[in-house]
C-alpha cells in the first residue's frame, strides 16, 4: 500500500503530539525531580543537602538500633527535640536503616549544619574579620544567607550596611562576597578562625576555649613598644596606651613593670597586623600578572628606543623625574614637639622642607628632573639651623599658586597637581618606569618608637574615584573634574611602591640612620582610631611609584634632637638620593644615557 499525502500528513501530526506530550511529561518528571544534593559526613555517618525550591533540605538515615526518641535527640538542635516536630516531616511509625528523611536544615544539630554549609557552599572562607560566604547559587539572596550564618536577631539592614549592600535590597548576584563579622556568626556552627601566626608569636586556646596569640617576654621587652607597637601595627601614642591598657587587663597583669623574662601574654587574633599573619603581607612578594606584562612590554620598547637614540642626552623620555613633596605647610605646621625652653622645639613642615631642599641639588646633579609641590618663598636654600617658629607663608605650586590656608584644601591641591604632572609627563611619551613620587613627612608616634618607616598604598585602600568640587579648586589649571583608578593599576602601584619603599629602608640602615624596628618597617597601611588607612596623597596618586616617607618620629627625644642637627638632615638626604638612583637603576625602565 502506498501512503497518501493525506496519510503522511496525519502522521507527522501525530508525531508532533507524541513528541510534545513525551516533552511535557519529561519537563513535569524533572520539575518534580528532587534538587541536586551534595554529600557530606559528621563523624562517620554519610549525609545529604540540597535546596528543593523553598529551603535546605538534610537527608540522613537512622542508626542501627536507633528508636525515633534517640533519634531526635541525637540529630535536632536544642528547643526542637521533640518528636511531635519529627512527625511533621517522617509521618511513619517506624525507623527503617535503609530510608532517608529529608529534615530541614534550621531544625538541625550546628555540626551538622556547619558541614552542611560547608558543602553546599565550598567557596567559603575564614578570613581575618569574619567568615566570608562567596555566593555560589542562583537561588541565595541576603535574608537567606543571614538566616543561615549569623546569630538569631541579627539585623540584615546591618549585615547589608557593612558590605555596601543598602541599595541592592535583598538581592544578590553569584560571585558575591558576605562578611559575616565573628561576632555576629552563630556561635553553634562551630565555625572559628583558622588563621595561623608567624614565629615568635605562637596560637593557643586558653582555659575558655578561645584561640590567641602569645608572646614570651623576653630580657629588657617593653609591653609599649616590644608587644602593642610591634604585633598590632598602632602606633599612635593614645593607641598603644589603650591598647597596652587592654593586654595588661586581659593577661590579669596589674603592673606592667613586674612582668617577668618569660612571661607569655596573650594577645588577640582580631589585634594583630597582617605581617603576623599566615598568608598575610603577601603583596610585596607576589607580583601581579599584569605587571609582568606591562613590564616585559616596556622591556620590548626600551630595547628599539635605546639604540636609537643613546647619543641624545636631552631626550626626556631618556630621563628620570621625580615629583617631590614635603607635607603640610602654611597653617598646617603637621607634627609639633619639644619645648622652646629646652630648646628642641620642632615642627614638621620646616624639618621636612629643609630635607628637600637639600635633596633637590643631589637628585639633580645626577641628571634627574625634580618637580617640587611646595615653596617657601623665604627659604629656597637649606638652612643649618630648622626654624622654631611657625612661618606660614609656603603655597602650593599650582597656577595660581595656593597659599595654604586649609589643610584639607592644600592636601587635595597636591593631589591635582601630582596626576596633572603625572599625564603631562605621560603625554611625552615618558614611561611610567622613569617617574616616582615621593612624600617627605615626620611621624608623631608613641615616645617610645623611633626611626625611619615607609608607606606605599594598599589596593585595598585605594579609592576608585576622585573628584573635588568647588570654586577653589577649578581655578587651578591642573584641576580634573575626575580622575579614575582601574584594579589592575592598584595593583601594579602597591607592588612596585613597596619595592621602592624597601630601597628607602635599605638605604636608611647603610647610612645608620635610625629606622623603625617594633614594626614592619615598609606599610601600607596604618591605623587611625582602630581602622586601616592611607595617606589622601597616596590613596589618589596615579603615580604608579609612590612612597610617604616618615624620616623620624618627632615624639621621641633621641629622634628629634637628630633632626635639629644639620648633619643628620644632610645624611637623610643623602640616603634618599642614592635610594632614588637604585631604584631607576633596577626598575626596568629606560636608563638614561649619561
Amino acid at each position: 500500500m502506498i501512503p497518501t499525502p493525506r496519510f503522511r500528513w496525519s502522521c507527522k501530526v501525530l508525531g508532533a503530539l507524541v513528541l510534545g506530550c513525551a516533552l511535557w511529561l519529561s519537563v513535569s518528571v524533572e520539575a518534580r525531580t528532587p534538587a541536586h544534593y551534595f554529600r557530606f559526613s559528621v563523624g562517620h555517618e554519610q549525609m545529604q543537602v540540597g535546596w528543593n525550591s523553598s529551603r535546605l533540605m538534610v537527608r540522613l538515615k537512622p542508626q542501627a538500633g536507633e528508636g525515633i526518641y534517640r533519634l531526635v535527640q541525637r540529630v535536632f538542635r536544642k528547643g526542637y527535640r521533640s518528636t511531635k516536630v519529627l512527625r511533621t516531616y517522617y509521618r511513619s511509625k517506624r525507623l527503617y536503616r535503609d530510608r532517608y528523611i529529608s529534615l530541614p536544615l534550621g531544625l538541625l544539630d550546628g555540626k551538622i549544619r556547619a558541614a552542611a554549609l560547608q558543602a553546599v557552599f565550598p567557596k567559603d572562607r575564614s578570613r581575618e574579620k569574619g567568615w566570608e560566604h562567596r555566593v555560589t547559587h542562583s537561588w541565595e539572596n541576603l535574608s537567606l544567607v543571614v538566616a543561615l550564618f549569623a546569630k538569631p536577631g541579627t539585623s540584615i539592614r546591618k549585615i547589608a550596611q557593612e558590605n555596601r549592600l543598602r541599595k541592592r535590597g535583598n538581592l544578590l548576584y553569584l560571585n558575591d562576597r558576605i562578611l559575616i563579622p565573628w561576632q555576629r556568626l552563630n556561635p553553634e556552627l562551630g565555625l572559628k578562625p583558622k588563621l595561623k601566626v608567624r614565629p615568635p608569636l605562637y596560637a593557643k586556646a586558653d582555659r575558655s576555649g578561645k584561640v590567641y596569640a602569645w608572646y614570651r617576654m623576653r630580657k629588657g621587652e617593653a609591653v609599649y613598644s616590644s608587644v602593642v607597637a610591634h604585633f598590632t601595627g598602632r602606633l599612635l601614642h593614645d593607641e598603644v596606651d589603650t591598647m597596652t591598657k587592654q593586654l595588661l587587663r586581659l593577661n590579669g597583669i596589674r603592673n606592667a613593670r613586674r612582668i617577668q623574662r618569660n612571661q607569655a601574654l596573650k594577645i588577640p587574633m582580631e589585634w594583630l597586623s597582617e605581617e603576623w599573619l599566615e598568608g598575610g603581607g603577601a603583596l610585596v612578594q607576589q607580583p601581579q600578572r599584569t605587571s609582568r606584562k606591562r613590564a616585559a612590554k616596556s622591556q620590548q620598547t626600551t630595547k628599539k628606543t635605546t639604540h636609537k637614540n643613546t647619543a641624545n642626552k636631552n631626550d626626556p623620555r631618556f630621563q628620570f623625574h621625580v615629583i617631590l613633596d614635603s607635607g603640610h605647610g602654611g597653617r598646617d605646621p603637621g607634627a609639633t614637639y619639644g619645648s622652646s625652653k629646652r630648646g628642641d622645639r620642632i615642627y614638621e613642615d620646616e624639618v621636612v622642607y629643609d630635607i628637600q631642599r637639600r635633596l633637590i641639588p643631589l637628585l639633580q646633579k645626577s641628571n634627574f628632573k625634580v618637580y617640587p609641590t611646595l615653596l617657601d618663598p623665604n627659604q629656597r636654600k637649606p638652612v643649618s639651623k630648622v626654624s622654631r617658629r611657625h612661618d606660614q607663608d609656603e603655597v602650593v605650586l599650582v597656577t595660581p599658586r595656593y597659599t595654604i590656608r586649609n589643610p584639607q584644601t592644600g592636601v587635595n591641591m597636591r593631589v591635582f597637581l601630582v596626576n596633572y604632572l603625572y599625564s603631562k609627563l605621560r603625554k611625552q611619551k615618558i614611561p611610567q618606569e622613569n617617574i616616582l613620587f615621593l612624600s617627605l613627612h615626620a611621624d608623631a608616634l608613641h615616645a617610645s618608637l623611633r626611626g625611619a618607616m615607609a608607606y606605599y598604598p594598599d589596593h585595598r585602600l585605594r579609592k576608585r574615584v576622585f573628584g573635588k568640587r568647588g570654586q577653589v579648586y577649578r581655578k587651578r589649571k591642573e584641576y580634573q573634574r575626575r580622575v579614575g583608578f582601574t584594579v589592575a593599576d592598584n595593583r601594579e602601584s602597591a607592588v612596585t611602591s613597596a619595592a621602592f619603599g624597601k630601597s628607602l629602608i635599605s638605604s636608611f640602615q647603610k647610612a645608620k640612620l635610625p629606622i623603625h624596628k617594633s614594626s614592619n618597617s615598609v606599610r601600607g597601611y596604618l591605623y587611625r582610631k582602630g581602622r586601616k588607612t592611607l595617606p589622601a596623597v597616596l590613596r589618589y596618586s596615579k603615580v604608579p611609584t609612590s612612597v610617604l616617607l616618615e624620616v623620624a618620629n618627632l615624639n621621641n627625644k633621641r629622634d628629634r634632637r637628630n633632626l635639629l642637627k644639620s648633619k643628620v638632615r644632610q645624611q637623610m638626604a643623602n640616603a634618599i638620593a642614592q635610594a632614588v638612583k637604585v631604584h631607576f637603576t633596577s626598575s626596568g625602565g629606560f636608563v638614561a644615557s649619561r
